[in-house]
């Protein structure tokens, strides 16, 4: 009997390249508005094919997806049907946006409780220090990998 795994994707960078950037608002704030666009993430990312591939083909396979994105809740809903056009479902979209500005850190957090639903878990990642952190978690059931 085949034992499910766990398959955990970062989204911008990652699955798909965003035309979302970030700004400075008047106080030299960085400025998260444009990652909030359903519009821009629906009609202004491109797909990285060779990850989506991945993603598709492991859910087929009947492992759990989920994804880990720095965005914040309030897109979780169209990172759902961005993702529907390649025939991904993931189980949840988990958006650490809304906690803060140390998205490396809440992404650990969130591996540790995932990695532990699975005998094996893979995290991709196209960020350093999003992967850093996670090797500092030194899960023995956690693979890394950076997008």
């Amino acid at each position: 009997m085949k034992e499910n795994k766990t398959f955990i994707f970062d989204l911008d960078g990652t699955l798909f390249e965003t035309k979302a950037e970030i700004h400075t608002d008047e106080n030299g704030n960085p400025d998260f508005r444009e990652f909030a666009s359903s519009r821009l993430l629906l009609e202004h990312s491109d797909p990285k094919l060779t990850m989506l591939s991945l993603a598709k083909q492991v859910q087929d396979e009947g492992h759990t997806v989920y994804i880990l994105t720095a965005r914040q809740k309030v897109i979780a809903q169209t990172i759902m049907d961005l993702l529907s056009r390649y025939g991904i479902t993931p189980k949840y979209v988990f958006c650490v946006g809304d906690r803060g500005i140390d998205v490396s850190t809440y992404k650990a957090e969130l591996l540790v409780a995932l990695s532990g639903s699975s005998h094996l878990a893979y995290f991709y990642d196209d960020e350093l220090a999003n992967l850093e952190a996670a090797h500092a978690l030194e899960l023995p059931n956690l693979k890394i990998y950076q997008a």
